[in-house]
């Protein structure tokens, strides 16, 4: 059972789950910790969060709103919050401390251990607990705090440290909370941030991503930065592509200039031939540096497949795997850094200082020929101008015999985000078997969202695993789709299927065809879960997409994405699953489209 973000989430997921244990005896016992959380900053420039967690008991788990559950094979899941304190303007940190209140104490609770992260292509490997942790009395995981690193979103400085308010003694089965924990930051004067532009849109934007959003009033300096390779003018919005496919991205740059502050196309040649570094990479990434502190540039699309505008590979390890080459367009619009401290040239390393957060928001038209530029470039205009629809769509396949664990666990997820006026269409594997009859006709009809669950490929993913037959959908299905005049936007947890650099995958077919989807947010290796919940890692990464733009109001497609993973740069940042995910999943589409709003001339 999973750690829930919001804790009324993880009860209606228990409500479900009560369905399904009819006839069974169950024991539902989980504590909740909710948080209110005020701040004060001081006037030496520090920076004090309190951070108060109240308790509800419900089941065998321990969760944290809006927080994240320690999984670690044998060893006690425990509950972190993963805190985001904004630091004051021109400030760096000299020193982390917390203080706390005294402990509540309950014994007699026996906490269940973490098992390995499985991907969705293997079979899950079962470990028993870790018997010297828990013979042992020592507290567990024996720190209140994990300071991770200082990350910044448009000349925003964010302080991200862990917390733990639980402290669990396995031998004595006993469980120590502390009920308010107050992070103390002192700070001292630090240098200007170059990407701070004291825009009134970026002041708005980070305070859906801190804890302590008063603190933005500190800034009041922009920094000044303008390239000598850029005209003057304000282009919120660039297009990158080949001269070739420049008079197709035209017409899109035109209608898209009804809605944003300018619009630019930039030739991928010119950029080559202007900018200094290592690689093609390096150079438009130095391009869109320039481009966002000269032009004020926040959205930017790259137009064209790999061979049109190039893809950077980070490099990325788990424990039993890695990637050497895994396509990482965030490279792109997160600004900070190199991604490569160490200058060994394999970028996104764990050493490599890297920066989570996109300055300006990226998305890519996976299209090579003009043709394939004119069907993507005809779809997203119409999709700006067409009506939306309150439905989406949730999809269920098998990624296990008999359903363990219960992989519907991950729409539901979604769903919790969805609006109550929203119809919400299930299709799942244990309602029956999903044919691809049944796939087309969800398809066509028009949902706003539509979430994939099942196994995968470059260019196949599974949409039933056993129930009435195994039915795979492959890249030669898509063009039997009939859903010509809308298009949802769609993700998924499946291995591989947005492995873009490669020919032509699953993802980019969905974006390319005239039916389809609007965009695609999937990964480029592959999806991983947990043997005890098939929700988490990837299928966390899609229930926060739902609450990126149900929630948080996020409905540009570029900045839903980057509000979705923000949640997880925690996570990312202390466990390598979380940080593979987080890297793998790209944005086929525009990032500028919204996805709520019908536009109109």
């Amino acid at each position: 059972m999973k750690t829930f973000l919001n804790y009324r989430g993880f009860l209606s997921q228990i409500s479900q789950e009560v369905k399904e244990l009819k006839g069974k005896k169950a024991m539902l016992l989980v504590m909740i910790l909710a948080m209110s959380i005020p701040s004060v900053i001081s006037s030496n420039n520090s920076v004090s969060v309190e951070y108060t967690f109240d308790t509800i008991f419900i089941n065998n788990h321990w969760v944290i709103e809006n927080g994240i559950l320690q999984e670690i094979a044998g060893e006690p899941l425990v509950p972190y919050y993963p805190a985001r304190i904004l630091l004051p303007q021109d400030t760096e940190v000299t020193d982390v401390t917390i203080s706390h209140s005294s402990p509540i104490i309950q014994q007699g609770i026996d906490i269940q251990w973490g098992q390995p992260p499985c991907t969705f292509s293997d079979t899950p490997v079962k470990v028993g607990r870790n018997s010297g942790i828990y013979g042992s009395d020592n507290p567990y995981p024996g720190k209140m705090i994990d300071i991770l690193s200082v990350q910044s979103f448009r000349g925003f400085q964010i302080l991200y440290v862990n917390l733990f308010p639980l402290q669990y003694q396995p031998k004595s089965q006993t469980v120590t909370l502390y009920e308010t924990i107050t992070v103390n930051v002192k700070t001292q004067r630090g240098p200007g941030h170059t990407l701070y532009r004291g825009h009134s849109a970026d002041r708005e934007a980070i305070i859906d991503l801190v804890d302590n959003p008063e603190t933005v009033n500190t800034y009041t300096t922009p920094a000044q930065s303008v390239s000598p390779l850029l005209e003057s003018g304000t282009y919120e919005y660039v297009i990158i592509t080949s001269d070739a496919l420049t008079p197709t991205f035209q017409a899109l740059a035109n209608h898209k200039a009804a809605f944003v502050n300018g619009t630019k196309i930039v030739d991928i040649q010119w950029i080559y031939s202007n900018y200094t570094g290592l690689d093609n990479p390096m150079r438009v990434r130095n391009f869109i540096t320039d481009a966002y502190n000269t032009w004020g540039t926040n959205w930017c699309l790259l137009g064209g497949d790999v061979d049109v505008v190039p893809y950077r590979g980070f490099y990325v390890r788990v424990q039993g795997g890695r990637d050497p080459d895994m396509a990482a367009d965030m490279y792109f619009g997160c600004l900070d850094g190199t991604f490569d401290a160490d200058g060994d040239q394999r970028y996104g390393e764990e050493r490599d200082g890297i920066d989570w957060l996109e300055e300006v928001f990226v998305g890519r038209a996976p299209v090579e020929t003009v043709d394939e530029a004119q069907v993507f470039v005809n779809k997203v205009i119409a999709y700006e101008l067409a009506p939306k629809q309150k439905i989406c769509q949730f999809h269920q396949s098998r990624l296990a015999r008999d359903n363990t664990p219960d992989a519907r666990v991950i729409a539901w997820d979604c769903e919790y985000w969805t609006p109550s006026d929203y119809e919400k269409r299930e299709l799942f594997e244990e309602n029956g078997n999903v044919s691809k009859s049944d796939w087309i006709t969800a398809w066509n009809g028009k949902p706003l969202m539509f979430q994939h669950v099942g196994h995968g490929n470059t260019t196949v993913y599974g949409i039933c695993y056993e129930v009435g037959g195994e039915v795979a959908w492959y890249n030669a299905d898509v063009p039997s789709l009939i859903n010509t005049d809308f298009w949802p936007i769609h993700m998924s947890v499946a291995c591989i299927t947005g492995e873009f650099e490669a020919n032509d995958c699953l993802a980019e077919m969905y974006v390319k065809d005239d039916a389809g989807a609007i965009a695609t947010m999937m990964n480029d290796n592959y999806g991983w879960y947990s043997s005890l919940d098939a929700s988490k890692y990837s299928g966390e990464f899609l229930e926060t997409m739902f609450r990126a733009l149900f929630s948080d109001g996020k409905q540009n497609l570029g900045e839903l994405l980057n509000q979705a993973k923000s949640y997880w740069i925690s996570a990312a940042e202390s466990n390598g699953t979380y940080r593979w995910c987080y890297f793998e999943i790209n944005l086929m589409g525009d990032p500028e489209t919204p996805c709520l709003t019908q536009r109109a001339f």
